[in-house]
């Protein structure tokens, strides 16, 4: 199959790139960020309770924390904080510098998939 040929099929197809990204401990090579833990950040954001954002990401609750804990330690500074509640549950928030990274990050994620767009349009454009 000729280029042309494959990039009309591409086209018709109504075929995108989708774009993943991972932050990695470039020492370890060890992913501390990705989009799991960017949703599990939203999760948080929106429910206010670290217990429902686990349930929403399908994750136990101590699979959770754990994640949170490793990329704090990775950052060096808490993404979120919790207060234990009783009958009625907790609540838990983001911080004033995980809702920056938060924000930076989707931003950054953003851009990135927007730089893939445009690369995919160069090469399997019409």
């Amino acid at each position: 199959m000729d280029a042309d040929k494959q990039n009309r099929f591409l086209i018709e197809k109504e075929i995108q790139p989708m774009t993943k990204v991972f932050l990695v401990d470039s020492g370890e090579h060890k992913s501390f960020c990705g989009p799991g833990m960017i949703s599990l950040l939203t999760a948080i954001k929106e429910t206010g309770n670290v217990r429902q954002a686990c349930e929403i990401m399908k994750m136990s609750y101590s699979k959770g924390w754990k994640l949170l804990k490793a990329m704090e330690g990775f950052l060096g500074f808490s993404v979120a904080v919790r207060r234990q509640g009783g009958k009625s549950g907790g609540e838990a928030w983001l911080t004033a510098q995980g809702e920056a990274f938060l924000e930076k990050h989707q931003a950054f994620v953003a851009e990135c998939q927007n730089t893939v767009q445009q690369l995919f349009a160069h090469y399997y454009g019409s």
